[in-house]
């Protein structure tokens, strides 16, 4: 694509202005509560909504030049933390502290109803609200609890309206001093489409980004870290209509999308060293239930206890404060997908499907992270224009296979129309988007190796963390080796899972989000917060961590010690114990001469499959016997491969002491010597209908 005259104008401006900006912190001070003490009395809930209130009628509204959509989110990122409006009292915080929680804990990751307040706008959904309060009054035993998550959404939602608000006075005020003509009139569409949205539904293309890019603003500049979901499907009818109608031309259509894209990048630093640090142990905390458990384990959810974001020049590189420096500090979790089929089952692909790939590539731009969902049904054009786009080597878009994915989610319990309408998080998972809370835990597959060898014990930490699962020097054979494994990985599984029972709805003590459980199905029904049950699907996806490493690792206990019986197990032991220093020919040799995943060998491939067809089975048993939690499966370490291994100790696999993991489902790094279709062909031959997340 050729970019258009305001294109260039806007790439010019966030690549040499936008970028070098390490941004406003607004509300770093700012407690709703000081000299009104008296709204303590509010519930934390409605004290949330009225923080909700204060951001949307207090964050600066700034038009920027050449721009078509406006406003900005406050500056935060999932590498540097949030900042917003206390509303908590000092006890409540306190307490929430004592379950690692606070305001930040709000999680994220699970897109809203966009197309909510794009179709029907705020005043639509307080009428879903107003209706549903009416109908709780008339009970005869009104629940308080509901009536106060309702009205906070109410409160929530009109922070929402005064955002807009507060653009369209800047953008008339703007228009009326403006001497340039053209300028003038874009100034005064904004005026009206902010008069618009997102108080009332949008009416055409403009309106419908606006709406869209106001709702993300205030929802993210809230705290949570939430993707676009299927942009193109909620923008599609308002794009077709006004083409048709004659209203835009294609060139205009592209300057609007291109100024909806470019505010998504506009708080990139690249002097990253410059950015405030934020972060804090609420960030993306689940809640820990203050008991530990039998072993000692440790609920590992993401890694995001273990960042360091904050660069000392006073340390060495590999400080806890500088190991991971920087990691995440240009993320927001804001994926963004298109493509696909609709609820019907029919390829939704359309024009704008198109443009964002376009103009994504085109521009340059680094946000959204950009996935395109293909199926037997895309045209070729689509798959063209993604294979084109993918040959530069950026890795965008990611592809999504539906074929593959829908039957994943109806085998898992969900209607195959709202299957079809699934869309990504803010990471690479599978959800519906705004039915849906989500969220994940890691099970340290590879460390379970490490407490077979060692009875329980960390290498790292000398504790016992792990179960005794006997001598491992006893063991007759790999099968009796690979049972003490599945003890400790089941050990696992069963942990996190019991955790998320344990600690599922603790956020809402501090954290709840009534602006975000406004626009999230069912909530308003149920009357209950996104924190809550309040979603239609509650996802907790347990993830294998460190999957290649752990196959490699058995795939050399199996052939070395128990078939070729050229080491013994105490060997291997000991040459981990001493991360392989003065065993540095047994290193080489389990590097060099038995076969590892990710190059079409069957001997370590079957590993994996039986490996990952275990690890379901547990999971499954899970669902089997609860029904709050719809637990799905996957592989990964999302970014965290190396601060995942960090607290691995050396693996039989000659990997050393707290050496990076193999990242997601990759291979580990230098053993796929057969080219990228070896890969290919390994990856797919475990069975991987229930890991389609």
């Amino acid at each position: 694509m050729e970019l258009t005259r305001r294109q260039q104008k806007l790439k010019d401006r966030l690549f040499n202005v936008e970028y070098y900006d390490t941004g406003i912190w607004h509300f770093k001070d700012v407690n709703i509560l000081d000299g009104h003490e008296e709204l303590a009395k509010e519930p934390l809930v409605v004290r949330k909504g009225m923080a909700q209130y204060y951001i949307g009628a207090h964050l600066p509204a700034i038009i920027k030049d050449d721009e078509l959509i406006v406003g900005n989110p406050n500056q935060n990122s999932v590498g540097w933390g949030t900042v917003m409006p206390i509303y908590y009292t000092k006890e409540e915080g306190e307490i929430a502290e004592r379950y690692e929680l606070n305001e930040c804990s709000v999680w994220g990751h699970h897109p809203p109803q966009y197309d909510k307040i794009i179709n029907i706008g705020v005043s639509g959904v307080k009428d879903e609200i107003t209706k549903r309060i009416d109908e709780e009054l008339r009970k005869a035993e009104p629940d308080q609890g509901i009536l106060n998550e309702l009205r906070a959404m109410t409160i929530g939602l009109d922070g929402l309206s005064e955002f807009g608000r507060r653009h369209a006075e800047v953008a008339l005020q703007m228009a009326l001093d403006c001497k340039d003509a053209v300028r003038k009139r874009e100034l005064f569409e904004i005026y009206e489409t902010c008069l618009q949205v997102p108080e009332k539904p949008a009416r055409n293309f403009q309106e419908a980004l606006q709406a869209y890019w106001f709702t993300y603003c205030m929802v993210n500049s809230g705290g949570e870290y939430v993707p676009l979901g299927r942009a193109d499907q909620y923008l599609y009818p308002y794009y077709k209509k006004d083409m048709e109608g004659g209203k835009i031309t294609k060139e205009r259509a592209i300057d609007l999308l291109s100024s909806f894209l470019v505010k998504c990048n506009e708080r990139v630093i690249i002097e990253t060293k410059k950015a405030e640090n934020h972060s804090n142990y609420g960030m993306f905390s689940q809640g820990t239930v203050p008991v530990e458990s039998d072993t000692g384990a440790k609920a590992i959810t993401g890694g995001y206890d273990q960042r360091a974001l904050t660069w000392k020049d006073d340390e060495d590189i590999n400080s806890d404060s500088n190991y991971n420096y920087g990691q995440s500090g240009n993320d927001w979790l804001m994926n963004c997908i298109v493509g696909g089929v609709d609820r019907e089952g029919k390829d939704a692909t359309n024009e704008v499907s198109y443009m964002f790939v376009d103009i994504m590539h085109s521009m340059k731009l680094l946000m959204p992270t950009l996935a395109a969902r293909v199926s037997s049904q895309t045209p070729e054009s689509f798959y063209a224009l993604v294979a084109d786009t993918l040959r530069y080597g950026q890795g965008e878009p990611m592809i999504y296979n539906d074929d593959a994915i829908i039957p994943g989610f109806v085998d898992l319990g969900v209607p195959v129309e709202d299957a079809r309408d699934y869309s990504n998080d803010g990471c690479w998972e599978c959800l519906v988007a705004g039915k849906s809370h989500f969220s994940y835990a890691h099970v340290m597959n590879l460390q379970m190796i490490e407490y077979v060898l060692n009875r329980g014990m960390s290498l790292k930490s000398g504790l016992k963390e792990g179960l005794d699962t006997g001598d491992p020097t006893q063991f007759k054979t790999y099968e009796e080796f690979y049972q003490a494994y599945l003890k400790q990985m089941d050990q696992g599984i069963d942990f996190q899972c019991q955790r998320r029972q344990e600690n599922f709805g603790l956020s809402y003590m501090i954290a709840p989000d009534p602006l975000f459980s406004s626009i999230v199905d069912n909530c308003i029904e149920k009357g209950k917060d996104i924190a809550q049950d309040g979603a239609r699907y509650i996802f907790h996806m347990i993830i294998i961590t460190g999957l290649s490493c752990t196959v490699d690792s058995l795939a050399v206990i199996k052939k070395l010690v128990f078939e070729d019986k050229s080491v013994t197990m105490q060997e291997l032991i000991d040459a981990t114990r001493n991360n392989w220093k003065g065993y540095e020919r047994l290193q080489a040799k389990v590097k060099n001469e038995v076969p590892k995943f990710g190059n079409d060998d069957d001997y370590v491939d079957e590993i994996a499959k039986r490996l990952m067809k275990d690890f379901q089975e547990r999971v499954d048993e899970w669902n089997r016997k609860q029904e709050r939690l719809l637990y799905c499966l996957g592989v990964g370490t999302f970014e965290n491969y190396a601060v995942l291994g960090r607290d691995t100790g050396a693996t039989p696999d000659g990997r050393e002491a707290g050496g990076p993991l193999a990242p997601n489902y990759s291979p580990s790094a230098g053993v796929d010597v057969n080219g990228p279709t070896s890969i290919f062909k390994s990856i797919a031959k475990p069975d991987l209908l229930k890991y389609y997340s």
